[in-house]
């Protein structure tokens, strides 16, 4: 068996990835990096229990390890999308689900 060689132009770093999909995307900021970077400090010490999971349509999805934390984000789930909403320039989460994938 012979190894294929490797085209010098294929490979490319996470960083230009990054970079490209935000050109493409026409966004300067990436929304993902921010929630990821604010999640934590806005949800406190629920952040343990509450697992980010992904933005669809508006929608955040987040995994609960238990079914105490999923009926504590239910709870906080309208206060919690408008802390994280203030950091966008305008409402980009509308609703919080969960989910158990």
């Amino acid at each position: 068996m012979t190894a294929e060689k490797e085209k010098p132009g294929r490979w490319s770093t996470s960083g230009d990835l990054v970079k490209s999909f935000s050109y493409r995307a026409g966004t300067v900021n990436d929304k993902l990096t921010i929630l990821n970077a604010m999640w934590d400090k806005e949800c406190g010490a629920y952040a343990k229990h509450w697992a980010l999971i992904g933005v669809k349509k508006g929608v955040l999805y987040v995994r609960p390890k238990s079914s105490a934390a999923a009926q504590e984000l239910h709870m906080r789930s309208e206060g919690l999308m408008k802390s994280l909403n203030k950091y966008f320039g305008r409402p980009w989460i509308v609703a919080i689900r969960t989910t158990y994938r």
